[in-house]
């Protein structure tokens, strides 16, 4: 049984590299915090200094500045205070490494930060407070460098994130964001002084050679994050686990003109190669079991080319007082094919919550700076790196299984396979197995002699570019031992024909196994496999519905995250100054 009490109050620093692992021990005291007040004359005072754009005057002439300080602000001051979006006042202070930050709604405090940055490590404490003053969310954030090697910088952050309602841990939030990149130089092209006219309308005598390059970043990425959710019981209802790793390459423009046909300012990935794991549980308020789902997903994938493939998995489990009752499991694989993608995937910028102009610095950037140009917003938004798997989900990007089962393969080469088993008692009484594949029809061979290549025997044109196959199969147990079982497995092939176009036809094995002994029948049927299969999508209809059902839980977790009760604002005015 977990104490999310005890849970609270202990900053996990989660490592996908498990020798990393530590632990950051820091209280999250759900108790009243004081209401610091602000008098009406205060409040009128720096109303008064906003300027028309909204935010305040920081600081006179004589204002302290911050030369020395790791933290910044605009005009490198040591103070600000500004009118937010949402009618709240923010008023930042800087002393030295030391960084404090209060938002008010009027005269009530709604949210502080309290930072320190000592060798480029930095440390902040972030609390939202409630109408009545309590704490209803604290945040512990700590980034740090790593060492860099071979050329690549690395960087981690760590967060400890707790939802308090009545003094009561609601849920907990424990993640890591393990960053490497390595930048290279790529794609040296020579632009005359004419063609620099030609394409910035600039008119210049200068015919030295103007030099433009695009470069070129790699990227290598690993978040874990493990979010709980609690009963008012202060029982466990739900856990998500959720591993995503990500090899990325990208080609970038920096330059204010089109270079080597990219246009200015622009980004774009080259390569991926990502993985996600999501473990969902669910538990009752006795703190028993209810259901349990692994869904992984893993895809490779290039710019240009028809090489791309991805593969997902899900294995779940259904319990009802603590006993199995279902258990299903099941892989599909699907292949690039002849101008068919495959659906998109979270890059390197959605993941790291980066807009493209805040990737596009005039020299690229390690992954110290990556991390810390959001470092505001990503240390007080618990959802930040949850964001693009959130969208991601939201938009059905993972599933290509149920878009399968819905609206048919589209003649792409793909594999994938379903079991369902049920269990009474603790023993399996039924088991049922679906499969279907389609693959690259073979060439045609004896049509070389022939001046056309047709298939179906109907029209020029109407070769198929796969050929189906599909199983079904059902067993009954008693006692641990199969009583009786059916099947059917179907496959498609081609007929030759010396004088005409190819026939399609479908081959049917129907077996059936009882007390009587053994029974079975082939048929074939001219057609494909709808003709001879009443339900040839079993599998991937099994398959797609467990893992929308999965990934529809992320985006309700990550939707669930994302509120701060309606008070603060998630970034804030201050800045690391290493990173300007």
């Amino acid at each position: 049984m977990v104490d999310p009490v005890s849970s609270a109050s202990s900053a996990l620093a989660y490592s996908v590299n498990r020798n990393r692992a530590g632990a950051a021990n820091r209280s999250a005291s759900s108790s009243p915090t004081d209401v610091v007040s602000i008098s009406d004359e205060a409040v009128r005072k720096y109303t008064a200094e906003l300027g028309e754009t909204g935010s305040a005057e920081q600081g006179g002439k004589d204002a302290p500045r911050a030369e020395d300080s790791p933290w910044k602000l605009s005009g490198n001051l040591t103070h600000a205070e500004r009118k937010l979006k949402n009618g709240h006042t923010e008023i930042i202070d800087i002393d030295g490494g030391s960084l404090t930050v209060r938002e008010y709604d009027g005269d009530k405090l709604v949210k502080s930060v309290d930072g320190t940055m000592v060798d480029g490590r930095a440390v902040l404490d972030t609390s939202y407070y409630d109408e009545r003053g309590k704490v209803s969310q604290t945040i512990h954030a700590e980034m740090a460098p790593l060492e860099t090697k071979n050329k690549w910088s690395g960087a981690v952050m760590n967060r400890s994130v707790t939802w308090f309602e009545d003094g009561q841990v609601t849920r907990t939030l424990g993640d890591e964001m393990y960053l490497r990149t390595r930048n290279t130089g790529h794609a040296t092209i020579s632009v005359s002084g004419n063609e620099f006219t030609r394409m910035t309308g600039d008119l210049t005598n200068d015919g030295d050679t103007l030099i433009r390059k695009l470069t070129s970043e790699e990227h290598s990425l690993s978040y874990h994050a493990d979010i709980r959710e609690f009963y008012d019981n202060k029982q466990l209802s739900k856990n998500l686990i959720i591993d995503q790793t990500g090899e990325f390459t990208q080609e970038s423009n920096r330059h204010p003109v089109e270079v080597d046909g990219m246009g200015a300012m622009g980004t774009r990935e080259l390569y991926h190669n990502t993985s996600l794991s999501v473990v969902s549980e669910e538990f009752d308020r006795g703190g028993n079991l209810l259901h349990q789902a692994t869904v992984t997903d893993t895809q490779v994938d290039g710019v240009d080319g028809e090489d791309g493939h991805q593969v997902q998995t899900a294995d779940v489990s259904w319990y009802k007082d603590g006993e199995l009752v279902k258990h299903g499991s099941g892989s599909f694989r699907l292949d690039e094919f002849d101008g068919h993608g495959l659906h998109k995937r979270p890059g390197i910028l959605d993941l790291l919550g980066l807009k493209a102009e805040e990737y596009l610095t005039p020299e690229a950037q390690d992954s110290s700076e990556l991390l810390g140009t959001k470092l505001a917003e990503s240390s007080s938004a618990p959802e930040f790196f949850l964001e693009g798997l959130g969208r991601a989900s939201a938009k059905g990007q993972y599933g290509s299984a149920a878009d399968m089962a819905e609206y048919g393969h589209r003649e792409r080469p793909f594999a994938v396979e379903w079991t369902t088993e049920l269990y009474e008692d603790g023993e399996m009484v039924m088991r049922k197995q679906d499969s279907q594949q389609a693959r690259n029809a073979p060439n045609r061979g004896i049509d070389d002699r022939l001046p056309f290549r047709t298939g179906g025997g109907l029209s020029e044109g109407d070769r198929p570019a796969v050929l189906q196959s599909s199983s079904h199969s059902t067993e009954l147990f008693e006692n641990g031992k199969a009583v009786a079982r059916e099947s059917q497995e179907t496959r498609e092939y081609l007929q030759p024909d010396e004088h005409g176009p190819d026939t399609l036809m479908t081959l049917v094995d129907y077996d059936r196994q009882n007390d009587s002994g053994p029974d079975g029948v082939n048929v074939f049927y001219k057609g494909g496999i709808d003709e001879a299969d009443p339900d040839p999508r079993a599998a991937l209809r099994a398959m797609g519905a467990e893992l929308d059902l999965t990934m529809d839980g992320v985006y309700e977790m990550y939707r669930d995250v994302r509120g701060r009760g309606q008070l603060g604002d998630k970034a804030s005015g201050f800045r690391f100054k290493a990173l300007d």
